[in-house]
């Protein structure tokens, strides 16, 4: 029984005759007669009621229409559903990001692309930057605003930088260094505070790496292994903090964020997705962010 047979039945049902019915869907008489006698012998009985001047539903062609009508319906449904997707029209899209990476952009993003796609449902799921990778590689996200991946993640997903956050020092507002600029021998006497290397290995290294640099070995005197942490810590007066410039979105009160002089130290934010996953409600996010990488890019995270 394919779905040919059931709006052939249809048409015969509605309008009482062969002909019409043909005429309707504009084939020969005789196809239609030939689908509908065939519907009957897999159904084992008559649909029809051909004694008369005008072909007649049996009992059994009554219940048997109603069901026709909505499995045709569900069909079509589906058919207009695919081809909405298709066109970017409807569909989900699952974004993964992170506050202070993407808080400067990212509900102004959100705004507009909900305006250019308004039958597209999205679901917006804050992670961190580690566990939307494995999201990604997985399949649970369809695109992540995230760290650069790394060689591994690479070879897997596709991505594209969309700006380096620079990393600038977190102090209390009561600190002497809570000024415009701090140079790194600025803290050479200064207790640290940083983000664990197992969860930032590319911003503890570099820190290590820039005091290095200076002929300087810095002092960590503590670590957190999130940046909420690292910056209560700062606030609890345990220590001076290096972290993106992006942290501010997390609303912390009670702080001030210096510039880093030499400023050399960064964190990417990249836009990153599964091409295996590519459809037209992620591609029409991709080019919303192309639009706006310029602006992205001279704003960072702000």
């Amino acid at each position: 029984m394919e779905l040919r047979h059931l709006r052939y039945f249809r048409a015969v049902a509605e309008l009482g005759s062969f002909s019409a019915a043909a005429r309707r869907l504009h084939v020969a008489q005789s196809s239609v007669s030939e689908q509908v006698a065939d519907l009957e012998v897999e159904l084992g009985g008559a649909l029809l009621d051909r004694s008369g001047r005008k072909i007649r539903l049996t009992p059994m062609g009554e219940v048997f229409l109603e069901e026709v009508r909505k499995t045709l319906s569900a069909a079509e449904r589906a058919v207009e559903v695919t081809q909405s997707s298709m066109r970017g029209e409807s569909g989900t899209l699952s974004i993964g990001f992170f506050l202070w990476g993407a808080g400067g952009f990212f509900p102004r993003i959100i705004r507009e692309y909900r305006r250019r796609h308004p039958g597209i449902r999205l679901s917006l799921v804050e992670m961190h930057a580690n566990d939307q990778v494995q999201a990604l590689e997985e399949g649970r996200l369809d695109v992540g605003l995230t760290r650069p991946p790394d060689a591994s993640a690479a070879r897997v997903l596709e991505s594209e930088l969309l700006f380096q956050d620079p990393v600038v020092v977190a102090v209390r507002p009561d600190h002497p260094l809570a000024r415009k600029e701090v140079s790194v021998a600025d803290l050479a006497a200064e207790r640290l505070v940083l983000a664990e290397r197992g969860s930032n290995p590319m911003l503890f290294d570099g820190v290590v790496a820039l005091f290095a640099e200076e002929g300087l070995t810095p002092e960590i005197a503590n670590t957190s292994t999130t940046w909420s942490g690292v910056l209560t810590l700062v606030e609890a007066g345990e220590g001076v903090a290096l972290v993106p410039a992006g942290v501010k979105h997390l609303r912390t009160r009670g702080l001030v964020f210096c510039r880093l002089r030499p400023q050399t130290l960064f964190l990417g934010l990249s836009a990153v997705w599964n091409p295996r996953r590519v459809g037209p409600a992620l591609e029409g996010f991709l080019k919303l962010l192309r639009e706006n990488r310029e602006r992205i890019h001279r704003g960072g995270g702000t």
